[in-house]
């Protein structure tokens, strides 16, 4: 089995308040774009990593796989203004051997070697095109009713009227990696005509195949806010 890698690094972070991209922050002395590229470069299924960086950054991602000799992450291109565009600019540079593609965000620095070939073991299954790693919700959840929504989004505010409560044992978080076979994959991008907020949804809209989902560790965290980086911090202080 041969799997391309395409490593996402090319978001704005935001709401993490920074004033760099978050994955150059810090944890415990290592950028968060080293966790992830690590783990790619001692993945043995992997043959090819490539990360999609800012245009800005691409210079700076490249002196870091120097720094760190890897050999699978040999090349950096520029992302797009969503992530589906990111992913769609790696799509030329997949290598022809490739038998499976996964997404995995750099923001994502714990995954564990479990999980992943956990989820690479479901996206080969022959009655699945793919397989994503989820976590299950905790919290009870309430579908708000669309034609109700407020645009207003402080604190306090009424958003709208409750439509209904989803059972709660079957909503699940998605995480990542997403991993897919190559042929429909490509050709959900290749007649994508709107965005989606993850890869799954995209090959579901385009009738690619069933997906299935794979439970993964909780510990899959993905830094969005200041606190997330302490929480990364306390796991991997817990794992030794």
């Amino acid at each position: 089995m041969q799997v391309t890698v395409i490593l996402l690094a090319a978001g704005q972070g935001q709401r993490m308040g920074a004033a760099i991209n978050k994955i150059w922050l810090s944890l415990n002395g290592k950028p968060l774009l080293q966790y992830s590229l690590a783990f790619f470069e001692q993945a043995p299924q992997v043959n090819q990593v490539i990360v999609v960086a800012q245009a800005a950054e691409i210079a700076q991602t490249e002196q870091l796989i120097a720094q760190l000799r890897l050999q699978k992450a040999g090349l950096v291109v520029a992302g797009g203004s969503t992530r589906l565009r990111s992913v769609a600019a790696a799509l030329p540079y997949i290598s022809c051997t490739a038998e499976l593609v996964a997404v995995h965000d750099a923001a994502r620095p714990l995954l564990q070697m479990a999980d992943w070939q956990a989820v690479l073991q479901a996206a080969s299954l022959p009655d699945y095109v793919g397989a994503v790693l989820a976590a299950p919700v905790t919290d009870t959840i309430k579908l708000l009713a669309a034609n109700e929504a407020a645009p207003d989004k402080s604190a306090g505010a009424v958003v709208g009227a409750i439509e209904a409560t989803p059972p709660r044992d079957l909503l699940w978080r998605a995480l990542t990696p997403q991993v897919f076979a190559i042929e429909p994959f490509i050709e959900a991008y290749s007649t994508m005509d709107k965005d989606f907020t993850d890869d799954a949804a995209l090959l579901a809209a385009n009738g690619g195949g069933r997906v299935a989902l794979v439970r993964g560790s909780a510990d899959n965290i993905k830094i969005t806010t200041p606190r997330d980086l302490q929480l990364a911090e306390l796991i991997l202080t817990e794992e030794g």
